[in-house]
Formats: C-alpha cells, sequence, structure tokens
C-alpha cells in the first residue's frame, strides 16, 4: 500500500490527525514495525530503516509504500528451507530483519564471485537464471518465493501443493549454487590441462609442470626476447606457490587479463595466445644454441609445413651490414604485391621454397 493512503485516512474523521502530530506519529509507527512491514521506495526495496529515511517519508509519503509480510504453512517451511541451507536456524515468525539476514549470504556470494563466473555462459540454462535472480534481487520477498524458485523452473503453486516437489526444488538449488560456485575453478582445470596437454606433454602436477616450463626455456638468451615474451617467462619462473594465482598470472602473460576476469570469448584466444607463445619460445631456444654475436649478425629460424613436402627448417644469419640492403628490397617487394594478405603470404611462401630449394 501506498503511505499516502494511510496518511490521507488519519487526516479524515473519525481520527482527523493534524499535520504536525501525523508527521511525528507516521516516524513513530514505521519504526515500531520496522520488523513487521518492508518498506519501499523509488529505488526499490529499503532494508534498513534510517532517520533520513523517515524524514523523507515524512516530506513525500507518496513515493513510499509498506508491505506486510504473508509467510505461514509453506511459505514459512520454504523459508525456513531457505535458512538451512545457508546455515542459520528456524523461525517460527518472520521479520524484516529475518528476510535481510537470510538474503545477505546469498547476495554476498554473489558479489565475491569472479568477474568470470559473472558473465559466463558455459553453466547450465537453470545456473544462469538463478545467478542472474540473485545478481537483480531487490525484494527478499519476491525472491525467494518467486524469483528463484521461477529461475530453477518451479513455481510457488506447484511447490506448495506437493512437499515432494518442494524437496526437488532444494535439491535443485543446492545444485546449481554449487554449479555456479564451481564455474571459475573449472576454467583454471580446463587451462592447466590445455597447457599441461600443449606445454609438457606427459601428465604431471603443480608444481612439477611449472618446473618443467622453466626448464624447457632456461637456455633462452634474454636480449632475444621480445618485451611480451620476456613477460611470459618472468611470469614462468615466479616464485609463487599456489597454483591458482600462477596459472591466472600466466594468462595474464598472453592477453594482458587475469583468468578471474576473461570472457567466454577470451578463453580461446588465450589458447591460442599460450601456444604461439610457446612456439616462439621453442625457437628461441633452438636460436640460443648457436654461437653468434647479436652485435654482428641477426640469426633467423624459419619453418614451413605442407602435406606434399613436410616440415622444412632452415636456420639463417644476416650479417648487420646488409641491413640497409635488405631493408630496400623489402621496400621494393612490397611495393609489387596487392592488397590481399592472404595471396601476399602464399606467394612469399612459394617464393621462399623455392629459395631452399636451389640452396640444397
Amino acid at each position: 500500500k501506498n503511505v499516502q493512503e494511510l496518511v490521507n485516512i488519519l487526516q479524515k474523521p473519525p481520527f482527523k490527525l493534524k499535520q504536525g502530530f501525523l508527521d511525528l506519529w507516521l516516524g513513530v509507527y514505521l519504526f515500531v514495525k520496522r520488523d513487521d512491514l518492508a518498506l519501499f521506495g523509488s529505488s526499490g526495496y529499503i532494508p534498513y530503516i534510517t532517520d533520513e529515511t523517515l524524514d523523507l517519508v515524512i516530506r513525500k509519503p507518496k513515493d513510499f509504500e509498506i508491505k506486510a509480510f504473508d509467510i505461514e504453512g509453506i511459505k514459512l517451511d520454504l523459508f525456513n528451507q531457505y535458512r538451512q541451507f545457508v546455515q542459520q536456524s528456524s523461525k517460527d515468525k518472520l521479520s524484516n530483519d529475518s528476510f535481510i539476514e537470510t538474503i545477505r549470504p546469498f547476495l554476498v556470494f554473489y558479489k565475491e564471485l569472479p568477474d568470470f563466473t559473472k558473465n559466463t555462459h558455459r553453466m547450465s540454462k537453470r545456473a544462469i537464471a538463478l545467478r542472474n535472480a540473485i545478481a537483480q534481487s531487490r525484494e527478499p520477498e519476491k525472491a525467494f518465493f518467486e524469483d528463484f524458485p521461477n529461475a530453477l523452473g518451479y513455481s510457488f503453486e506447484l511447490i506448495k501443493n506437493d512437499s515432494l516437489v518442494l524437496n526437488e526444488y532444494i535439491e535443485t538449488l543446492h545444485a546449481c549454487i554449487k554449479e555456479i560456485r564451481s564455474s571459475y575453478s573449472d576454467l583454471v582445470d580446463r587451462f592447466e590441462s590445455f597447457l599441461v596437454d600443449r606445454a609438457i606433454g606427459q601428465k604431471l602436477k603443480f608444481p612439477d609442470y611449472k618446473i618443467e616450463l622453466q626448464k624447457r626455456f632456461s637456455e633462452v638468451k634474454s636480449h632475444l626476447l621480445l618485451p611480451n615474451q620476456k613477460v611470459f617467462l618472468q611470469r614462468a619462473n615466479s616464485p609463487l606457490d599456489d597454483r591458482v594465482s600462477w596459472l591466472s598470472s600466466m594468462a595474464q602473460a598472453c592477453i594482458s587479463k587475469s583468468l578471474d576476469m576473461i570472457s567466454d570469448d577470451e578463453e580461446s584466444v588465450l589458447y591460442d595466445k599460450f601456444e604461439s607463445m610457446i612456439q616462439e619460445l621453442d625457437n628461441l631456444v633452438d636460436l640460443s644454441k648457436v654461437n653468434f654475436d647479436a652485435e654482428k649478425e641477426e640469426v633467423l629460424k624459419l619453418e614451413i609445413t605442407s602435406f606434399l613436402d613436410g616440415i622444412d627448417r632452415h636456420l639463417i644469419r644476416i650479417p648487420k651490414s646488409q641491413t640497409k640492403e635488405i631493408d630496400k628490397k623489402s621496400q621494393d617487394i612490397i611495393k609489387i604485391l596487392g592488397g590481399n594478405q592472404k595471396q601476399n603470404i602464399a606467394i612469399l611462401t612459394r617464393l621462399l621454397k623455392e629459395q631452399f630449394r636451389n640452396d640444397k
């Protein structure tokens, strides 16, 4: 009911309260009844009534509504199931405080979820719907008896008429909360599995695969590394002894985002970037074994793979004295090539293969 309706009643016979007394009475009444009534304003449910809130209600009662709790029978049973779910004692009678006390663990649960979990769609439709219902909950009573059941495919009418359905609903709630909670750890497991499979090649656990990765690139010459490659190796060699933190830092090195911040689309990008980085560093390991003076020459490793010729690897050493000549010829070739990137790559690859054949 709108608070203005109550004010109108009290201003008319038989009450005919004067405005000054009515303002005082209204504030006292709402405060005394704060556990028995829910107060709503323009922004929705107001869980705690403060002096400022009462002042606003008195000045603009038409902007506020009050709602009594109609909680008994099956609703009370369901509410106590929620309280058991969040490890709170059962109640014989409900109040505003008990609603706030019971909804708070759900809101804290959502608030503490990683950004990945708050946005991912790699969960069941029910888990996603429940997550969104918790995030959007504004009124505890509506959340418990309408929004949460609807998100999981139940209606309160169905629940109140069948105790078996009530138990089934609570079990589904448990399962979906567990699914939401484990969503981020599942992402960590997927990244770890990819890392071990593509970079290690044998089933190792943390920190063994971290140590293997460090050994693999221990001979890379740091002065050969690009900035992003240096960051990757710094993260790989990090003293972090926490599995999740270390894996998250490796993701940060690949896509400039920690694991808990990535989106579903960025997960596949992470795998591609990680695999490319491993290939780049593997090539640098081979180059690091070559005895050369980086001040006098540039050393390149080139690898072309085709179905017909298989893998064709070449190590190319270019004196720094030829840099200007090479730059000039490169510019001449760029002018001849058109704007079709794929076609340009095909042309250059064919020319490289011909040069390699002539070199044999």
